[in-house]
């Protein structure tokens, strides 16, 4: 039952997935900065290329235990793992988001700082546990 549980906070996790619209939202409304659009900046453009292949990669993970629980095949280890990478990524990609909208990554109409707290809640509770063996 535990394993199960750890799949789909792995699954869980992906929430942070939401994160990219409101940032394509954004660019896309002509954002500017120093009389430029932001999805000019090659930094802004690299920003988004790390969340699109993080969040790809987060969904080839769960796909794959998923796969792996059908068959009988998923074991505990697995996926703790599983959660422990999605969770990694996952605030990562919300990290990014947040830098790119700025102070409105804090705003709760863009849900990047409610996802970031959410992380770190299943984060938090991770490494506790993991400190308290």
């Amino acid at each position: 039952m535990l394993d199960q549980t750890r799949g789909g906070a792995a699954l869980g996790v992906r929430g942070a997935r939401g994160s990219l619209p409101r940032c394509g939202g954004l660019l896309r409304q002509g954002t500017s900065q120093f009389g430029k659009p932001i999805a000019g900046f090659q930094l802004v453009q690299g920003k988004l290329a790390t969340m699109l292949a993080e969040t790809t990669a987060m969904q080839l993970v769960c796909f794959r235990l998923a796969q792996l629980q059908e068959a009988g095949a998923m074991t505990g280890p697995m996926a703790s793992l599983a959660k422990l990478h999605n969770v990694r990524k996952a605030k990562l990609v919300c990290s990014e988001a947040r830098d790119i909208l700025g102070g409105n990554g804090l705003l709760l109409e863009y849900h990047v700082a409610r996802h970031l707290t959410d992380l770190e809640i299943v984060d938090t509770t991770r490494a506790r546990i993991r400190s308290s063996r």
